[in-house]
């Protein structure tokens, strides 16, 4: 009799329980904290994957002399130059980017914070802005405490470049990563303007290619003055410890010397050094640092055959003209043949601008402080010769097909 008190009435046949009409949604996490939170994991892997490196080859050049303190000190320079930090050096400042490095931190923050970003369940332009101001201001912070600790006697981080290169470093790679937590990326491309989009496939493989024949220039020329570049090593006598590190710092300068190569086929060159030039026109270099990429270097005058790498910004024009010639995004008169080919000269001038600019800058002490690419320079040219090949081999393929 009890049970049958205490038990809960059956309902009606026929009827169903009813459930909530809005099931209750998961717990999101702040936009602030995981941003935060993102950050900090993405400068502490950061650093410590430069330290366990530098560590290691302080560990093995047991005769350099220098302290734990001076090993920690150097990987956290290290990791400040890879975002484009200055270094004050006895005479002048280092700031000569290694691109391999800086893909380090670029891979870091795009995947923390794509994670962040699905943790916090961010919609919308507002999520991604919140999210990327979120992960940028904290990161470019840790950077600037970085550069204020990683200070010794003979270098100095500048606190202001730290800032500026790290904020510039997160942007990108956040915002990149918070786009994909949002799972609209192919969105973005959908609201360029019509023509940029038209344009962009086009001025993609145009890089590709420039950045390709420039790769292929810097390491075919390594490859042929090998002898040389085996000499400087040897001449360095690093030790085991040292040649770790050597090594490691030659494999990270390898993108940086692939966009010097397409500065060198595009034509206008690079400087190692003020009053220096190498370039199609010819070579003129003074005393060159004793580091094994340089062996690349062409020997003065100048190679005969340098004219003929012109044939790969020929190359990077053709293939953008077949890509456009296939969409057919200037099949519809000339007016759109000359936008689409002056739009993809812009975006290709644009990227080739950046990553000169970031290929260059102050190499250490005396005339070493104009080193590397002349960005407003290689850019325009560049886009200029991409979107000229481009209008011509246009022209050709439509009489072909006309």
């Amino acid at each position: 009799m009890t049970e049958l008190l205490s038990r809960p009435p059956r309902p009606p046949k026929g009827s169903r329980p009813r459930r909530p009409a809005h099931p209750p949604a998961a717990p999101t996490r702040s936009v602030t904290v995981v941003g935060v939170v993102a950050a900090l994991r993405s400068a502490g892997l950061g650093i410590l994957t430069v330290m366990v490196l530098v560590l290691v080859a302080w560990a093995g050049a047991s005769d350099s002399g220098a302290d734990a303190s001076d090993a920690v000190a150097t990987a956290l320079q290290a990791w400040l130059v890879g975002h484009h930090a200055h270094l004050a050096v006895p005479g002048g400042e280092l700031a000569l980017v290694p691109l391999g490095l800086t893909l380090l931190p670029l891979f870091l923050l795009h995947t923390a914070t794509m994670r962040a970003g699905r943790a916090a369940g961010i919609r919308g332009r507002t999520g991604v802005i919140a999210l990327t101001a979120s992960v940028t201001a904290t990161y470019a912070v840790v950077a600037t405490f970085v550069a204020l600790l990683a200070r010794t006697d003979a270098v100095q981080a500048l606190p202001t470049s730290a800032f500026v290169g790290a904020a510039g470093v997160a942007a990108l790679g956040s915002g990149s990563g918070a786009i994909r937590a949002t799972g609209t990326w192919s969105g973005v491309t959908r609201r360029l303007p019509p023509l940029v989009r038209t344009a962009l496939p086009a001025a993609t493989a145009a890089l590709a290619t420039l950045m390709a024949g420039g790769a292929l220039l810097a390491g075919g020329s390594l490859a042929v003055h090998h002898d040389q570049a085996t000499l400087l090593v040897d001449g360095l006598d690093a030790g085991i410890g040292g040649g770790i590190l050597l090594a490691a710092l030659c494999l990270l300068y390898v993108p940086t010397a692939a966009v010097w190569g397409l500065a060198y086929v595009v034509g206008p060159g690079f400087a190692v050094g003020a009053g220096t030039s190498v370039s199609v026109g010819g070579t003129d270099l003074g005393a060159v640092p004793a580091f094994p990429l340089l062996a690349a270097l062409p020997q003065e005058p100048g190679p005969a055959w340098a004219p003929l790498v012109l044939v790969v910004p020929l190359l990077a024009g053709v293939v953008a003209a077949l890509l456009a010639h296939r969409s057919g995004a200037a099949a519809a008169g000339w007016r759109p043949l000359v936008e689409t080919c002056a739009a993809a000269g812009g975006l290709v001038a644009a990227a080739v601008a950046v990553l000169t600019l970031l290929a260059s800058g102050p190499a250490g002490p005396g005339r070493l402080f104009e080193t590397g690419p002349t960005w407003w320079l290689v850019g325009p040219v560049a886009g200029l010769e991409v979107a000229a090949v481009m209008a011509a081999a246009l022209w050709a393929l439509r009489r072909r097909t006309a």
